[in-house]
């Protein structure tokens, strides 16, 4: 309070209750700083206006305060040390962690180049639990608004000290009893109480989280305190070129008769200065105009900074490197180099310990543990339930018979509950001497033979100090073993491993970067480590990481991702699917499969057949897309259908799978928006820092709206999680079918169109394929498929082919007799089909004594055309015909087909086109035994297919109900009874019986059936069985 100026002792006065803006405004005219505050009296604070009330709270406080300071141990007992650096900006799942007593290596700062943050300290210790939460706020609203006024990032920072009364940046940690969201509650509320209405939504967003950070003790013991920061980051495409006014900040503020005065805070050197605050200056606004007026400029340079500082995504190869070191050179721990590994770790972060399942995999035979709480809640505890341990403490450390078998634990800085750990500056006499002869007794000959055991430091916590217990290891080893051809170092950021090098650089004098892996997170560690094993390469399926890491997809994860077929970098191994019958069910025209792709690269195998497109896209379009800025870029894969588009889509992921995180959407109708966090979660999955983007394939979708509506959304969900780069995160590869050829002219840059022709070189590689599959397999079986790629698409070709099949069909089996139930599947899977079935009734005759039997798929442009009776006899050679002129065919009978979704909502009629399924038998033809019905089809035929033909005809009636409207067809309901107004059920009935009578007079036949349909029975039955 002694060193306060008249702002702070402002600032002080309206945070006390019962003190209202008049009585603060009256100590700042007078100039009352902190060490006049301290010589005030009651009725000093009356003679200069304020009044009665309000000046004993004003005194009060004040004693208040210094009877605390005075009450309080200097410094807390706690004696300034070694620096470090603050917790990463922006960031909340770093495993950093602060001891108490160390120095934070930054000043108090202004802004600087707006992107490296500027930081305020504040002790937090002379609070109360009244008043702490409204310290808290204030403080944070005043920083905040100066940072976003100023356009700087910046982080404010409660339980650091500040001098006179601790040293500069003295960790000292907040002990947070209560419940930690509080922090967070009660931030947003002020936020929306001490911000303008229409700046309220930028100030929630600018001002981030509060972010509490461990405190650990000077012995690397867990203690309650933490650190509370609280980052800003106003973005210029958030803050613009606004300004953010803001009022009183107190939570508990009594309101005052007057209007409350707008304040407007900017960052002026280590402290945040109001440019409203009352003034005896002759231009009290000048400063505060002079700013405003300068704030597009600020937003300008804002930009520049941030297009500069955007992360950039780091090529490196220490996932390979990581491969080599832990096994040697060999690449594989089945045969490893190394026949035994030992440990040397330090405290753990609870967040770090889902990632030794390696640990577990490579069953070191000794972990030095400098952890003293590793046992209770550390890596001991979670390594002890996967695999046996026995624990030592240096000083009795024993080998016996068994060391081999089983993992031995030594504590080399006592363990919690047997032995008290030392602080650094004391571990060296305490404890230094035992654990060299540990390591003493491991690296002799008789014990472990000679370069056969790789030591292996994971370095979970920085290392800052050069007496840490962890620099003395690794000297004794380097002494031990004479070199550090067998000693690697793991970290898992640059700074960790800047520290630790200096550290090891000034000890021993070695450049150990050779030796370290410091630019993969531990996931990617755990993952690359777990799968050198081959078991695991069977058992696991992992991600791509950094620098040829792999990260470990668990089964958890993955089945949380509902909307995406993750393509993993060890797909299909392990698996013991049949190849011959896969390959007969691609080579027979069925959708390629992982395994496809999987078997062409298995030796001895031919390589899977590429379009000429491929190395266009591999090679350039996605490395262009690549140089974008944007998080979410596309690009189209547009074709003719039955092209071969989807299969070179998967050949374009399963290429790059090792270099993209790779994916296909399931359901194109599923949430965009959960599809976006979807994307964004295998984009994170194991790294906080995404080390590769995702490739995502989306196929057949029907809008690009839809696909630029997808794109937006994940743009947005990227800035949400803070998913930042210089190059794209995510790249949409969006299979389409186009009808329309784009013609010679080259299509944009960012879209690849597939005609339906074989170029040269294309028919060459099929042409060795087909030479290929004609030893493998049976032609007559499967080579129709490739056949018809060779004759480029052509229809004579499909026709012959197609009346070389008929020949071998026996129209007296009932799977036969079925085939217009399966064309009518298959028209609803093919749209815009030139020909399919028979075009002619001689191409399935039938030599039988009773006549053919006939059926084929007809398709009309909407299925308006159908239920209205318009479809055309001649509808030309473009469109398949629903009705022929041949003189053998009398009858035929049509539905509309209609299309319905995975979710069972019917898309629009007017869009899709129709299908209709035909039975016919020449004049005269009748079936055995059986009288048929007006369409020439035997009811046993009806009957025995009834489970069939119930699943297709079903959503083909519904249809006609649908749109209060059925077919008109010469056989069913041809004058629309069931739906036009002013006809009865009698004239139906009428009208029926007239036509049962012809038909029974002048059909030759001798009966007639009449089903009979209660619709109103049926939706009960339905209704009793759901």
């Amino acid at each position: 309070m002694e060193h306060w100026n008249e702002d702070q002792v402002r600032e002080w006065a309206l945070t006390l209750e019962g003190v209202d803006d008049k009585a603060a405004d009256a100590l700042f005219e007078q100039d009352i700083t902190g060490p006049s505050l301290l010589l005030l009296e009651t009725k000093d604070l009356m003679q200069i206006g304020v009044k009665l009330g309000p000046a004993k709270v004003i005194i009060h406080a004040r004693d208040k305060n210094v009877n605390l300071k005075r009450e309080q141990p200097e410094n807390l007992g706690i004696k300034p040390r070694r620096t470090c650096q603050p917790y990463p900006f922006n960031k909340y799942h770093d495993t950093y962690r602060y001891v108490e007593g160390d120095i934070l290596g930054l000043l108090e700062s202004g802004a600087s180049n707006f992107i490296d943050p500027c930081h305020e300290y504040k002790a937090f210790t002379n609070t109360t639990e009244e008043t702490k939460m409204t310290k808290f706020t204030f403080e944070v609203i005043r920083f905040a608004a100066a940072c976003m006024n100023s356009r700087t990032n910046g982080t404010i920072h409660f339980g650091i000290g500040d001098v006179p009364d601790f040293a500069h940046g003295q960790v000292l940690g907040v002990v947070v009893e209560e419940d930690r969201e509080v922090y967070d509650k009660t931030l947003r509320t002020s936020i929306n109480k001490c911000f303008e209405f229409k700046q309220k939504d930028v100030a929630q967003i600018c001002i981030k989280p509060p972010r509490l950070v461990g405190v650990l003790n000077n012995n690397m013991t867990t203690s309650e305190k933490f650190v509370i920061e609280v980052d800003i980051v106003p973005d210029s495409s958030i803050c613009q070129d606004n300004i953010y006014h803001t009022t009183d900040c107190s939570i508990k503020k009594k309101k005052s008769k007057t209007k409350t005065p707008r304040q407007f805070f900017v960052r002026e050197g280590g402290s945040s200065r109001n440019l409203l605050a009352p003034t005896t200056n002759a231009k009290p606004m000048f400063e505060y105009n002079k700013f405003v007026s300068n704030v597009p400029q600020l937003k300008k340079l804002r930009m520049q900074s941030e297009e500069e500082h955007l992360r950039e995504v780091k090529n490196h190869q220490q996932g390979l490197s990581l491969c080599q070191m832990v096994t040697g050179g060999t690449g594989s721990l089945d045969k490893s180099y190394y026949e035994h590994y030992i440990i040397v770790t330090n405290k753990s972060h609870p967040a770090q310990l889902d990632s030794l399942d390696f640990l577990v995999e490579v069953n070191p035979i000794a972990v030095l543990d400098f952890d003293p709480q590793s046992f209770i809640n550390g890596l001991c505890e979670r390594f002890e339930k996967k695999s046996p341990v026995t624990i030592h403490s240096p000083d009795k450390y024993t080998i016996t018979e068994s060391v081999f078998d089983i993992t031995s634990w030594v504590f080399c800085n006592g363990k919690t509950g047997d032995e008290q750990p030392s602080e650094i500056n004391h571990w060296m006499m305490d404890k230094g001497a035992s654990v060299r002869n540990v390591i003493s007794f491991l690296c002799r000959k008789d014990v472990l033979r000679n370069k056969t055991f790789l030591v292996v430091f994971l370095l979970w916590s920085r290392v800052n100090d050069k007496m840490d217990p962890l620099v003395e290891t690794f000297c004794t080893f380097y002494q031990e073993l004479k070199g550090t051809e067998q000693i690697i170092c793991i970290c898992d950021n640059e700074n960790a491993f800047t520290s630790w090098k200096n550290l090891i650089d000034a000890r021993c004098e070695v450049d150990i970067s050779n030796r370290c892996i410091y630019e993969l997170s531990f996931s990617e560690v755990n993952g690359t480590i777990l799968s050198l094993l081959s078991k695991n390469r069977r058992s696991r399926r992992f991600l791509p990481g950094a620098g040829g890491s792999k990260v470990a997809l668990e089964k958890k994860v993955e089945r949380q991702l509902t909307t995406l077929d993750v393509l993993c970098v060890n797909q299909c191994e392990g698996g013991n699917e049949d190849q011959v019958t896969i390959e007969q069910t691609f080579y027979r025209g069925g959708e390629a499969s992982w395994w496809n792709f999987y078997f062409s690269e298995l030796p001895g195998s031919m390589p899977f057949i590429k379009r000429d497109k491929f190395d266009y896209i591999i090679e350039s379009l996605i490395p262009g897309l690549c140089s974008s800025r944007k998080a979410c870029v596309l690009f189209n894969l547009l074709h003719v259908p039955g092209c071969g588009d989807t299969t070179l889509a998967k050949l374009i992921l399963w290429t790059l799978r090792k270099k993209f995180r790779c994916a296909l959407l399931i359901d194109n109708d599923a949430d965009p928006d959960t599809v976006a966090e979807h994307v964004v979660k295998l984009l994170k999955c194991g790294c906080t820092e995404p080390p590769l983007s995702v490739l995502l394939m989306i196929d057949n979708f029907e809008d690009m709206e839809k696909v630029f509506f997808l794109q937006q959304l994940i743009e947005k969900q990227c800035l949400k999680n803070n998913v930042q780069s210089r190059s794209p995160r995510v790249i949409l590869l969006n299979c389409m079918r186009s009808e329309n050829n784009p013609g010679p002219y080259d299509p944009p840059e960012d879209t690849v169109f597939i005609r339906n022709y074989l170029t040269e070189n294309e028919l060459k590689r099929f042409d060795q394929k087909h030479a290929e599959i004609d030893k493998t397999f049976t032609p007559a079986k499967i080579k129709m498929f490739y056949e018809f790629m060779l004759k480029n698409f052509c229809p004579e070709y499909t026709e012959s082919v197609e009346q070389h099949s008929l020949k071998s069909f026996d129209m007296e089996q009932k799977h036969i007799q079925l085939i217009a139930e399966i064309l009518l599947k298959i028209a609803h899977q093919i749209q815009g089909v030139e020909y399919l079935g028979a075009r002619e009734s001689e191409r399935m005759d039938r030599n039988a004594e009773h006549g053919p039997l006939q059926a084929a798929v007809v398709v009309a442009k909407t299925p308006e055309e159908v239920l209205d009776g318009s479809v055309q006899e001649d509808p030309g050679d473009n469109d398949i015909w629903l009705a022929s002129t041949h003189d053998r065919l009398t009858r035929h009978t049509s539905w509309a087909a209609r299309w319905r979704r995975g979710n069972g909502e019917a898309r629009d009629v007017s869009q899709t086109r129709a299908a209709g399924l035909r039975f016919y038998v020449p004049r005269g033809g009748r079936l055995p035994h059986l009288t048929t019905g007006p369409d020439g089809i035997s009811p046993r035929l009806l009957r025995t297919c009834a489970d069939q033909l119930a699943e297709v005809l079903s959503p083909i009636y519904n249809l006609s109900l649908s749109p209060e409207k059925v077919p008109v067809l010469s056989t069913v309901d041809l004058l629309q009874f069931a739906y036009r107004p002013n006809v009865s059920i009698e004239d139906a009935v009428t009208y029926l019986l007239e036509r049962m009578g012809c038909t029974i007079l002048w059909g030759n036949t001798g009966s007639a059936q009449l089903p009979f349909w209660d619709q109103e029975r049926l939706e009960a039955r339905e209704a009793e069985e759901e």
